[in-house]
């Protein structure tokens, strides 16, 4: 029979957890090229959580090319310098990038450039013939190529854009984006938008070493970050019916609350939180239910269960392996809706309490345990990757 653990004690397991969750999000390595004034830095700033762009002027790697992170960041973007189309230096450029690109293939998988942004100004109407043979060139580097259209104004597809889709460019994406609000005058100003499809195109061209990283760090697509949450979640479901299979005694319920401990720090992690020991011991406090703090494992479970109909019963009794799995299901997508209102409550400057957020879990929780539901609240549809929304 396992012994029962203090909230202290669960707080400690969940900080272990989270640390551990911490050492395996890999690295991911952007590499962005364009020339000065096309928005590097405004982009770089927007799609991540940290505004590496910010740091100074970097840190040297090879002539011309800087390294951009931060501490405990898993992100690094290099940066060269801003393309003038002289041609000496754009043969300069060549060669330092395709130098880089294969110093870093020497090095661990991690180390690897892992994809390029390339960048043009929308407003420019147009890419040089210098441009079009530099993208031709990559193809032979082995490096996904997305062709990003900066400061685009309308979400309409231009003839701009058309025109490089039928060049058939050898890039794996076009992508028009506005990064930031433009105010055009004081009546009209153009919303940013197409970052959240550059975000999820890059994620579907990265390597699995990098993947984790990227999404933890970029704050431009938070259906993201519920998605790679929801596949961790089903890995724990999946561990929790294991446990609740043979049936587990319910003294042993504490068994179950540190599967689920290690889903709360993982999913935690993958929305790019800091461990936040309030925030976590009030999930936790909101769940044990009064008098929870002297024997949480049990008490979580005790009250999980009571939100399930029909299985109340089972407390006293045993939790089987059908039991375990769908109290840990309805608690994991309830806590990755939490965090989906509370990351964008804080992009746009709406902190939520702690007390909204405690109420929202619980609530949510009730409704996926009752209900059945098996899937995430979806935001909106998404349209086909190539596809661009019309207004």
């Amino acid at each position: 029979m396992s012994d029962d653990f203090s909230l202290d004690d669960l707080l400690n397991k969940s900080y272990d957890a989270f640390k551990e969750a911490e050492t395996n999000v890999g690295q991911c390595n952007v590499l962005v090229i364009g020339k000065t004034g096309v928005g590097k830095s405004t982009l770089i700033n927007c799609v991540f959580r940290q505004r590496l762009a910010e740091t100074g002027v970097g840190r040297p790697v090879t002539h011309g090319i800087r390294q951009y992170t931060k501490p405990n960041c898993p992100i690094a973007v290099y940066d060269t310098p801003g393309l003038e189309l002289n041609a000496e230096q754009i043969k300069v450029i060549r060669l330092n990038v395709a130098k880089l690109i294969e110093d870093q293939r020497l090095l661990h998988p991690k180390e690897h450039i892992h994809v390029i942004w390339y960048c043009i100004n929308h407003g420019a109407n147009r890419i040089e013939a210098v441009e079009e043979n530099w993208l031709k060139e990559m193809q032979i580097m082995d490096v996904p190529v997305i062709l990003v259209l900066t400061q685009t104004a309308s979400k309409k597809p231009s003839e701009f854009f058309k025109k490089l889709e039928h060049m058939n460019l050898p890039v794996s994406q076009i992508i028009p984006v506005m990064a930031e609000p433009e105010e055009i005058d004081e009546d009209y100003t153009v919303k940013a938008h197409g970052l959240d499809r550059l975000v999820d195109a890059t994620f579907q061209l990265l390597p699995e070493v990098a993947q984790k990283a990227f999404v933890k760090e970029q704050i431009a697509n938070i259906a993201l970050k519920a998605d790679m949450a929801f596949k961790y979640v089903t890995a724990y479901v999946a561990s929790s019916a294991i446990v609740g299979a043979t049936p587990v005694p319910f003294a042993d319920a504490p068994i179950l609350v540190t599967v689920q401990t290690a889903m709360i720090a993982n999913i935690t992690v993958i929305f790019g939180l800091p461990f936040d020991k309030g925030f976590i011991s009030a999930m936790l406090s909101a769940i044990s239910g009064a008098g929870g703090i002297t024997a949480v494992g049990r008490n979580i479970v005790t009250n999980l269960i009571k939100m399930i109909p029909g299985a109340g019963t089972l407390v006293g009794g045993a939790i089987s392996g059908a039991t375990a799995a769908t109290l840990t299901l309805a608690l994991g997508l309830a806590y990755i809706e939490v965090l989906k209102t509370y990351m964008k409550a804080q992009i746009n400057g709406e902190p939520l309490s702690l007390s909204q957020l405690t109420k929202m879990l619980v609530d949510l929780y009730k409704d996926y345990a009752s209900s059945g539901r098996k899937t995430l609240h979806e935001d909106k549809p998404k349209p086909p990757p190539n596809q661009i929304d019309i207004e």
